[in-house]
């Protein structure tokens, strides 16, 4: 499939991963629109082929616009509100008559996850955390669009996405990390089903090309899983922290905590900041308090998310790889390239 002379839109393109899946639609030839709530980046880039846009000039925007990838979800707000979001994009995907809508999920959707291996068969639809119900809301959505014929879809469910400026699982553990202690299983960690940022551009790229997407769910991950440790132990080498181990009772799955309503308040804030400061300077922000923390750092990641860190179910790509792309980043060059990035960052 030629990108050259087409026209794409990226919600969620300011993020990590749109970010990179933005830059690859350019060098492939592609026009992409983004939409942001963010003032600071309206009409700004470095490339010719890529535009900025109020987030309310979208509509407008999606005349001209033959395939949108909606990666756009706000972790500072709601399930509800980013159910909304996602509502705004597709009702304007079916107003506009445009012809494909690739939709991010997570592999979070599912019940067993990450306790036990999943496919895309397995259960999901039973409870969880916002995010979960939220991913799952989307999902049942987008296949009653089209089967109404609003428009065709494509879900993919990454899973563990890392790799230089994720912001979840590479800069936010190694800032918990840097300059102190890192506190591993002497037992074992668990297994991390891990998917370097280029894998799930390729992916993304691959889903956009199929014939018929007809809502159809890929779980999307690496070459082969590995385990937490490895990641953890790379993070700690690249950024100076010392690494110790204690002994870890095997996990026993328990049903997830309901929100606070004091978690719920802090997303609003958080959101609202955002949209007014801008999210480039929130992060700023972000790095500079926690660059001046006091103390020694002390992450212990078995004590502070055991459900994650100490489970081995694995995730079943077999679908990917037969209707899609194979993973091309193994473990060992992931982190070697995420190690560099660390280093420069840090040092």
């Amino acid at each position: 499939m030629s990108w050259q002379g087409r026209t794409a839109l990226v919600s969620g393109g300011t993020g990590f991963i749109g970010g990179a899946l933005v830059a690859r639609l350019a060098e492939l030839g592609a026009r992409v629109i983004v939409p942001t709530r963010d003032k600071s980046r309206i009409g700004q880039s470095g490339h010719p082929h890529i535009r900025y846009i109020p987030s309310a000039d979208m509509d407008q925007a999606l005349a001209e616009v033959s395939t949108v990838f909606n990666l756009a979800y706000d972790f500072r707000r709601s399930a509800k509100d980013n159910i909304a979001l996602y509502k705004k994009v597709a009702d304007a995907c079916a107003v506009a008559k445009v012809p494909m809508l690739l939709q991010a999920s997570s592999i979070a959707v599912y019940d067993d996850w990450p306790v036990r291996d999943v496919t895309e068969a397995s259960p999901c639809d039973g409870s969880g955390h916002d995010y979960k119900i939220a991913k799952r809301a989307i999902e049942r959505d987008i296949n009653a669009r089209v089967k109404a014929g609003q428009f065709d879809a494509v879900i993919l469910q990454p899973t563990i996405v890392y790799g230089p400026g994720s912001p979840q699982w590479v800069d936010a553990l190694v800032e918990k990390m840097a300059g102190g202690s890192v506190i591993l299983p002497e037992n074992g960690t668990g297994v991390c089903n891990g998917l370097f940022i280029d894998d799930l551009v390729d992916a993304f790229i691959a889903a956009a090309g199929l014939e018929r997407g007809e809502a159809e769910r890929y779980i999307v991950s690496g070459p082969q899983p590995f385990p937490w440790s490895a990641l953890f132990t790379a993070y700690a080498e690249a950024c100076g922290a010392r690494i110790s181990y204690r002994q870890v009772a095997p996990y026993v799955p328990a049903p997830p905590a309901p929100p606070s309503k004091l978690s719920s308040l802090t997303k609003k804030a958080s959101a609202l900041a955002a949209t007014f400061i801008g999210t480039r300077r929130l992060e700023a922000l972000r790095a500079r308090i926690m660059a001046a923390k006091p103390g020694p750092r002390l992450f212990d990641p078995a004590a502070e998310n055991p459900r994650l860190y100490l489970s081995a179910g694995i995730a079943d790509t077999v679908k990917m790889r037969e209707r899609l792309c194979q993973p091309k980043i193994s473990p060992e060059e992931g982190l070697s390239r995420t190690q560099a990035y660390i280093r420069a960052k840090y040092f």
